[in-house]
C-alpha cells in the first residue's frame, strides 16, 4: 500500500506541475482534489484488494499534485515573502505529521479502519470551497485546447514508464523478485534507458520540454535539487523507521508511538518559520545551509545510541535537533532553488524539487528495506515471516518487544540506516554549504529589472534600457511562451 502511494506520487508530481502551467492553476488543482476524494471513496468502500490498491494509488496520483500549492505561492508571491509563505507551508505539512499518526492510531481503536479514508473527505470539501472562491481563475489567452497542444506530452509518455521502472526496482526488489533475478536487472536498464532517451528528447527535439536544462544551468541550483533529494531519503527513513524503534524496542502501542514522534513533528514547523522570518529579515540563504545540515548530520548521528536504555531526556534533545534541523533545511532549499532560477522558471523549479524530494522519499523506504532484508532475514525466519519488510516487521513488533535478542537486531539494524543518513546529510551539507548563494534583495531586482546575476561568480550587472530594446528576450513572459499568466488573484 505504502509503495504503489508513494510511486503514483513521485510519478505524476511532474506531469501534474506541467499541465497546470498549460490550463492553468485552478482547473489543476480542483481536479487533483476531484481525484483524491474519488481514490477516498474507493478505498474506504473496497471489499478487495484490487480496489484497495486502485484507491491508494488514485490518492498518490493527487498527492503528487500537493506541488501545485508550492507553484500557487510562487504566482502570488515575491521572492522575499516567499521565504515566510513557504516555511508556512510547511509548517502546515508538518502540523499533518503531528495530528495523522495520532488521529489515525485513534481510529483504529476506536473504529474501522476505513474511517482512516472517510476522513479525508470533508477536508477536501473545505478545500475545494476555498480555492473555488479565492483562487482566480489563470485561463489562457489562447485557450485551453490550443495551450494543450503545447504540452510536452512526448516527455510525459517516455517519463513516467521510465520512472515506474526505475523506481519499481528500488522499492519492489527483495520483497516481490530477489535483486539478481531477470525482473530486477530487466526493469533498472529500461528505467535507466528510458531516462537517458527522455534527457536526448529533452535537450534536442521538446519545443517546450517538461524538463528546462536551465534549471541545471547553475550549480547552487543543481546542488539544491541533490540536497532536496537527500532531504527527502533521510525524512522518510527516520520517521519511518522511528516508529520501528518506539514500537518494537521500547514497546510502545500505535497511540504512545506518535506521541513519541513529537519532539520531530512539533520542531520542524517551528524551525522552518523562524528560518524562514530569519530569511526575509537578513535576505540571506547561507546561513541556514550554514546551520541546518550540520545540526542535522549532528542530530541524525546520535540516533545512532537509541537502544532500549537511552534516557528518555537524552531520546527528547537528540529527537528534536533532527526536527529543527530538517526544518531549517526545507525551508532554505525551496527558497534557495526559487533565487537561483529565473522568475520564468520559478514554478518548473518548485515543480523539479518537489520531484527530488519526492523520489527521495521513495528511495528511502526503499534503502531501508534493503538493509533490513539483509540484516534480519534469519530472525524474521524464527517468526514465520518469509521475508523482510518494515510491514512485516510492524506485524511481529509485539512478539519482538518482549525478546531482548529481537530487540538488539532491531538496534543494530537501525544504526546501519542512521549511518546511512548521517552520511547522506553530511554529503549534501558539503555541498550546500560550499555554494554562494545570492542574496534575496539581489535576485528580487535581477527578476523585477531583467538584471543579469551571474551567482556563480558573484557578479551582478543590470542591462540598461538600450540594451533591454536591442535583446527583447530578457523580458520574456508566461504569455509568450502559451502559458497562462501568473497574475493570480484572491
Amino acid at each position: 500500500m505504502g509503495t504503489v502511494f508513494s510511486l503514483s506520487a513521485t510519478i505524476f508530481q511532474q506531469p501534474i506541475a506541467e499541465i497546470s502551467h498549460v490550463v492553468g492553476r485552478k482547473p489543476a488543482f480542483l481536479a487533483v482534489l476531484g481525484v483524491f476524494a474519488i481514490g477516498s471513496i474507493a478505498a474506504a468502500t473496497a471489499k478487495d484488494m484490487t480496489t484497495l490498491l486502485v484507491g491508494r494509488s488514485m490518492q498518490g496520483f493527487a498527492s503528487g499534485g500537493s506541488v501545485l500549492a508550492a507553484i500557487v505561492l510562487t504566482d502570488l508571491v515575491d521572492l522575499r515573502d516567499r521565504a515566510t509563505w513557504l516555511s508556512v507551508q510547511n509548517s502546515v505539512q508538518a502540523v499533518g505529521l503531528v495530528t495523522g499518526p495520532l488521529i489515525g492510531a485513534s481510529l483504529l481503536k476506536a473504529t474501522s479502519w476505513r474511517w482512516l479514508f472517510w476522513i479525508n473527505l470533508p477536508a477536501i470539501a473545505a478545500s475545494a470551497a476555498g480555492l473555488g472562491v479565492l483562487l482566480g481563475f489563470d485561463r489562457p489567452a489562447e485557450g485551453i485546447w490550443v495551450t494543450l497542444r503545447k504540452v510536452d506530452w512526448v516527455g510525459i509518455l517516455i517519463f513516467m514508464p521510465s520512472a515506474v521502472a526505475l523506481l519499481v526496482t528500488f522499492t519492489m526488489a527483495g520483497i516481490f523478485f530477489a535483486w539478481k533475478s531477470w525482473q530486477a536487472i530487466m526493469s533498472l536498464l529500461l528505467g535507466i534507458g528510458g531516462l537517458a532517451t527522455l534527457a536526448v528528447h529533452q535537450r534536442y527535439l521538446a519545443k517546450n520540454p517538461m524538463f528546462r536544462s536551465s534549471l541545471f544551468a547553475k550549480w547552487t541550483t543543481t546542488c539544491s535539487f541533490f540536497g532536496q533529494a537527500v532531504f527527502g531519503v533521510c525524512i522518510n527513513m527516520i520517521f519511518y523507521y522511528l516508529v520501528v524503534f518506539w514500537s518494537g524496542v521500547r514497546g510502545f502501542d500505535e497511540i504512545l508511538t506518535g506521541v513519541a514522534l513529537l519532539p520531530e513533528t512539533l520542531s520542524i514547523p517551528v524551525a522552518a518559520i523562524v528560518c524562514g522570518l530569519t530569511m526575509r529579515k537578513t535576505g540571506r540563504i547561507c546561513w541556514a545551509m550554514l546551520v541546518g545540515w550540520p545540526l542535522t548530520s549532528l542530530s541524525i548521528g546520535l540516533l545512532w545510541f537509541l537502544d532500549t536504555k537511552t534516557p528518555l531526556a537524552a531520546l527528547i534533545v537528540i529527537n528534536t535537533g533532527v526536527g529543527l534541523g530538517a526544518g531549517i533545511i526545507a525551508s532554505a532549499l525551496n527558497v534557495a532553488i526559487l533565487a537561483t532560477t529565473t522568475r520564468e522558471d520559478n514554478g518548473h523549479a518548485m515543480a523539479m524539487g518537489w520531484l527530488f524530494k519526492s523520489a527521495g522519499m521513495c528511495l528511502g523506504i526503499a534503502i531501508g528495506t534493503a538493509v533490513f532484508s539483509v540484516q534480519m532475514e534469519s530472525r524474521l525466519r524464527q517468526m514465520d515471516e518469509p521475508e523482510m519488510t518494515a510491514e512485516s516487521l510492524l506485524r511481529v513488533l509485539k512478539n519482538v518487544k518482549n525478546d531482548l535478542a529481537g530487540q538488539e537486531a532491531i538496534v543494530r539494524t537501525l544504526r546501519i540506516l542512521w549511518t546511512i543518513c548521517c552520511g547522506l546529510s553530511g554529503l549534501a551539507g558539503l555541498l550546500c554549504g560550499s555554494c554562494k548563494y545570492p542574496t534575496l534583495n539581489d535576485r528580487m531586482q535581477a527578476q523585477g529589472d531583467g538584471a543579469v546575476k551571474d551567482v556563480e561568480s558573484g557578479s551582478s550587472s543590470n542591462c540598461s534600457s538600450a540594451t533591454q530594446a536591442k535583446h527583447p528576450q530578457h523580458h520574456i513572459t508566461a504569455v509568450d511562451h502559451g502559458l497562462p499568466q501568473t497574475g493570480l488573484k484572491s
